[in-house]
């Protein structure tokens, strides 16, 4: 559901436009509506110290130390000092690292030729003696004739033979092995330097961690440059009247804090009159749902929030998803491991993400009843095939949904009967839509799309598949077919003449007709992953119960394997079951319920003053 929302239009002496802007900052109630693009070097420069300063809090909050809690009081330096010496501080371990990982790479080539003395080669080279180095697999250094050649055999190596070759300036040995150049360091030096850039990384590390306590001066900073751009903005929104003395602004408000703002207004003497939103306006949303529709709201906003002229439908996904999930995953055993994982969860690594842990548990009790339900697995295991376990045998009567070929509702059937109902609910969705947001008329061709899919859907039921029951609703259902044809043809485009309006009604009642197919057809993913799903536990545990008979150590490596095996399985069928009903909502069902999106969110204009009620960001 969407909060009802009006539109505030604020008049102003072009003199007092600034007080008056943050009079409406102070507020804190109302959504400006954007004005004409901003190109101000002043916000830019803004924003650029706001992205700076964000990415030092990034930066030395990973230096973080418990218990220190930071610096209360006003720092020793400016903002600016602080940012520029954590740059450089950063600058620095960063070089340091960078140097290190070389050194770690020069080391194993170092190793190889050992801690040779460069002042020797120096002088031996000054008496005209060369040294020359080489590599060689070891067979081919084994076949190679070197009696007449100098050399001795520095490292041996995978099969490699690292070596040196002596001779005087005049002489050229033409050896077919792959030269190679001492390396630029010694063992030993290299040894020395990781030392010194040990330490110094230890000292850095320390500076970084001594500049945590300036983060909560730095987020202070961050609000007052967050409060400057948004006062900027909103500033440059107002507009000027003819006469270019009044400055005029407007912005949006939900209906039902409409008696404390215009207390708020009439206190602080601003000159404003109300009015409804128009067709034409871009009007901000602000969801408001009931508790357990609240949880699937995150689901809306992966897509696109609604526009202000359509349904939330966020009501509906929190009917359709949780179902469809539960198809997808299929097993109660892993739908019982969700529940127990979120809420273990919500008291540990999600303490912080409560919303998220309650949607898991949510899910994963969806799914320990449709384990059940359909197909009746438990971690794999089949409740028809285990009479003897009680549990299971209690458990085995609440299966309403199997996988018989020879009974009606079997698993594959009721995935696209499913499919076929969210598609109508889209339909109507639709229908109620057009009438309330435009007029019964615009509605009509939905209607004649929701009897074409009704009466498709009896006569391949009764004819097709020769359900008796359904014989004597034939007739009824070619009079729907074609009269939502008519339907379709005649209201499709109310812009253009009955004539062509008849003629370019082709091509929606292709898409209707051939949409049909492909949207019901869709839904049967929901079966397809629940069947891999159960299949893939099934092997785990067939392998895992043939280990477990060999000795004591058959049973751990069995237990193991099962451990590992059904732990892999639930998160390829989580993964599975979370995305694929995310393409049945936002493709079948959206496209269906004709939902258009591109709504922006309700965001007032307000003086952040705490750290808590601003989200940082990169």
């Amino acid at each position: 559901m969407k909060e009802p929302m009006k539109k505030l239009t604020v008049l102003s002496f072009y003199k007092d436009k600034d007080e008056v802007t943050q009079q409406l900052q102070i507020l804190g109630m109302i959504h400006p509506e954007e004005g004409k693009k901003i190109d101000s070097d002043n916000i830019e420069s803004l924003e650029d110290q706001r992205i700076q300063i964000q990415k030092a809090i990034d930066y030395i909050d990973t230096f973080s130390v418990t218990g220190n809690t930071g610096a209360k009081g006003i720092p020793d330096k400016t903002i600016t000092d602080i940012v520029t010496d954590i740059q450089h501080l950063r600058h620095k371990l960063d070089e340091n690292i960078k140097n290190q990982e070389s050194l770690e790479k020069e080391m194993p080539r170092a190793k190889i030729w050992g801690d040779f003395n460069r002042k020797k080669i120096r002088i031996l080279k000054n008496q005209g003696i060369v040294l020359r180095y080489f590599i060689a697999k070891n067979k081919y250094y084994k076949r190679f004739d070197f009696s007449a050649i100098s050399h001795f055999v520095i490292h041996e190596e995978n099969g490699k033979i690292y070596f040196v070759v002596i001779s005087y300036k005049d002489e050229a040995y033409n050896l077919p092995f792959e030269q190679r150049k001492l390396p630029k360091f010694l063992p030993s030096e290299i040894i020395s330097q990781q030392k010194k850039l040990r330490s110094e990384e230890e000292t850095l590390i320390r500076k970084l961690q001594k500049r945590t306590v300036y983060i909560p001066a730095l987020k202070n900073e961050l609000l007052t440059i967050h409060n400057l751009i948004e006062f900027q903005k909103v500033s440059h929104s107002f507009s000027s009247s003819e006469n270019g003395k009044i400055m005029v602004i407007k912005g949006w408000y939900p209906e039902k804090i409409e008696k404390e703002l215009l207390k708020s207004l009439e206190k602080l003497k601003i000159t404003f009159f109300l009015s409804e939103p128009t067709q034409s306006d871009q009007v901000p949303i602000q969801l408001y749902n009931n508790r357990y529709s609240r949880i699937f709201e995150p689901v809306t906003r992966i897509f696109q929030l609604p526009n202000y002229h359509e349904f939330d439908l966020t009501p509906m996904i929190a009917v359709f998803y949780p179902i469809f999930f539960a198809y997808c995953l299929g097993d109660a055993g892993y739908g019982l491991v969700l529940v127990l994982i979120s809420v273990a969860g919500g008291m540990t690594f999600l303490k912080n993400s409560k919303k998220i842990a309650v949607f898991g548990a949510l899910l994963g009790g969806f799914t320990a009843v449709m384990g059940i339900v359909k197909s009746g697995n438990v971690f794999g295991i089949p409740l028809s095939n285990t009479s003897e376990v009680p549990l299971f045998q209690f458990l085995a009567q609440y299966v309403l949904i199997p996988d018989n070929q020879n009974f009606m509702f079997n698993a594959f059937n009721v995935a696209l009967m499913i499919g076929v109902v969210q598609i109508l609910v889209g339909v109507i969705t639709s229908v109620f839509k057009k009438i309330v947001y435009q007029s019964f008329t615009h509605s009509i061709s939905q209607i004649g799309k929701f009897m074409i899919i009704c009466g498709i859907l009896l006569i391949f039921l009764a004819d097709m598949q020769n359900i008796q029951e359904l014989k004597p609703y034939l007739p009824l259902a070619r009079i729907a077919l074609f009269s939502g044809i008519a339907l379709v043809l005649l209201f499709h485009d109310l812009s253009l003449s009955i004539l062509k309006r008849i003629g370019s009604g082709l091509l929606p009642l292709f898409f209707i007709f051939t949409g049909i197919l492909g949207d019901v057809l869709s839904y049967v993913r929901l079966f397809a992953l629940g069947v891999v799903s159960s299949v893939l536990g099934l092997v785990v545990n067939q392998i895992g119960m043939q280990i477990i008979p060999n000795g004591w150590w058959g049973i751990i490596l069995g237990i193991a394997f099962m451990l590992f095996g059904h732990s892999l399985n639930l998160a390829l069928a989580v993964l599975g079951a979370v995305v694929h009903p995310l393409r049945l909502t936002f493709v079948e069902f959206y496209n269906n319920a004709q939902f258009e999106g591109g709504g922006i969110e309700y965001k007032p204009f307000r003086h952040v003053t705490n750290t808590n009620n601003y989200k940082f960001k990169s």
